[in-house]
Parts: structure tokens; C-alpha cells; sequence
């Protein structure tokens, strides 16, 4: 399995099964108890494994995760994270 993230800078990001994915999700509450109201929850954290990705789907759980996620960081050690609105299509190679 292998999957490529291309993104509308023209980049290409290669997935395998792998890859650590880290994923978050805005989040805004007016109800917080300090003046920080915007802030990210991760909704994912791991790989195709932790993600219940078989080979027939791996695809669509990656099309789905990005959709979800309005952040995602690609590998373990990496401290940058990508918008998910960067990304323009998932190919599979």
C-alpha cells in the first residue's frame, strides 16, 4: 500500500502503512472557563493499523480522515502540520 497526499503547492506527500499520522479538529467554546475559546482537539493519532484501514478501503479512510481534520501532521518527529483545505488529491501509486 502506498498513497500520495498532493497538495495545491504543487507538493507531494508519500503514505505508507507506516506513516504516523497526527489529525485535530477546530474547536471554539464560549463556555471555557479562560479566555483561550479556540483551540484544536486531535481526533486521530497513529497509523493504517490504529486506524481499522484494510486494503480494500485504505483510500477512502485516508479521503475520510482528511475531511474530518482540519490539521494533520505527517510522521512522528515532524513539527509542522498541514491544512487539510491544502490538499488537492489522493492518488495511489
Amino acid at each position: 500500500m502506498a498513497l500520495n497526499i498532493n497538495l495545491v503547492n504543487g507538493r507531494s506527500i508519500h503514505i505508507t502503512e507506516e506513516t504516523y499520522i497526527i489529525a485535530w479538529k477546530y474547536q471554539s467554546s464560549m463556555m471555557a472557563s479562560n479566555d483561550d475559546h479556540y483551540y484544536l482537539d486531535c481526533i486521530f493519532k497513529g497509523g493504517f493499523e490504529d486506524g481499522k484501514i484494510t486494503e480494500e478501503d485504505e483510500e477512502n479512510k485516508l479521503e475520510g480522515l482528511i475531511s474530518a481534520a482540519d490539521w494533520i501532521t505527517i510522521g512522528k518527529d515532524n513539527k509542522n502540520s498541514l491544512k487539510t483545505t491544502a490538499v488537492l488529491s489522493i492518488t495511489r501509486d
